[in-house]
């Protein structure tokens, strides 16, 4: 869906009504809360809330989401942030009361006002020897339909071996995971063997596995590790919205099908989560996507910059959007 036009006058005069309310009802009852999935408060709330701390507004007043998610939230104050319990769950666009609040419409605004996660998380957490390609996969039903966006079995072994010649890798496929410290998305998750792929390579940390292991918060963790990362792989979802938020890297993108394709990638949050924003790559089906897991798995990174060799331009430019 491609904003513009009427329809682009009619969001902003939407968005300054959502505004209004919004305000109104943080002066009345001291508190904003965020309802619905995980995606959508990284792209929509979360830069909201950050803009509202910077113009004074939450002083004395508290934001209430899901729990787990402090890291996220650390330019708060311990006595604005609260949590809640509850799972996830989609909100239809007509009940979310904040501003510019569809991942999928949405343009940048002066009250999207994103936090620099890899500024704060940069120099904490685990540490790795060679440069970092994190993977974020799904496999669950979307659409009520069944798994539509996921890295197939025989991409991941490819990756694994192409990749784990130069770098360090971190998959990570969430999933609801018993005594977890964060609150998963209301997805129906499916049996996929992809795990067992992934332990069979020594280069492979599972993300999921680490913070078990480890006994460290699962969101900071991961936002530890992706404020180290310059290369990244992932599918259509909210785990990628996270990504864009990671700047000045290398982002490969499977979209198969999905409502982010061509706005939230061409010119919606993709484009301003981040600055400057990760150069995005997205690929449609699977031929495009392993060529390029080819291109990604040759750009070298020199410590300050990424560089790739002129023979894969033009793939590069295929796919870049």
């Amino acid at each position: 869906m491609t904003v513009g036009g009427d329809e682009a006058a009619r969001s902003a005069v939407g968005d300054l009504a959502l505004l209004e309310g919004a305000l109104a009802r943080l002066k009345a009852t001291g508190t904003v809360e965020y309802r619905g999935e995980f995606g959508n408060e990284i792209t929509t709330f979360i830069p909201f809330v950050h803009w509202l701390k910077r113009e004074g507004l939450l002083a004395g007043r508290r934001v209430v989401t899901y729990r787990g998610m402090r890291p996220y939230y650390f330019f708060l104050d311990d006595g604005e942030y609260d949590e809640k319990t509850g799972e996830r769950y989609w909100l239809p666009p007509q009940q979310r009361d904040w501003p510019s609040s569809n991942s999928y419409t949405a343009t940048r605004q002066s009250w999207h006002v994103m936090p620099d996660y890899r500024a704060r998380y940069r120099n904490e957490g685990r540490r790795f020897e060679r440069p970092l390609l994190f993977i974020q996969n799904k496999f669950c039903v979307e659409w009520n339909s069944g798994p539509i966006n996921y890295m197939p079995l025989y991409a991941l072994q490819e990756i694994f071996a192409l990749a784990g010649r130069r770098f360090d890798i971190v998959y990570s496929r969430p999933r609801r995971m018993g005594g977890g410290d964060y609150t998963a998305d209301h997805n129906h998750d499916c049996d996929y063997p992809d795990l067992a792929i992934a332990r069979r390579f020594p280069e492979v940390i599972v993300l999921e596995d680490y913070v078990a292991q480890a006994r460290v918060p699962y969101n900071l963790a991961k936002l530890q590790i992706l404020a180290k990362c310059w290369l990244s792989i992932a599918v259509q979802g909210g785990g990628a919205h996270l990504l864009a938020c990671f700047g000045g890297g290398v982002m490969l993108l499977l979209h198969r099908e999905g409502p982010e394709h061509p706005h939230a990638y061409a010119a919606g949050p993709y484009k301003y989560l981040a600055s400057p924003p990760p150069m995005l790559l997205v690929a449609h089906d699977y031929q495009q996507f392993n060529r390029g897991v080819e291109l990604l798995t040759n750009f070298r990174w020199d410590g300050e910059r990424l560089t790739i060799g002129d023979a894969w331009r033009p793939i590069l430019d295929k796919l870049r959007v």
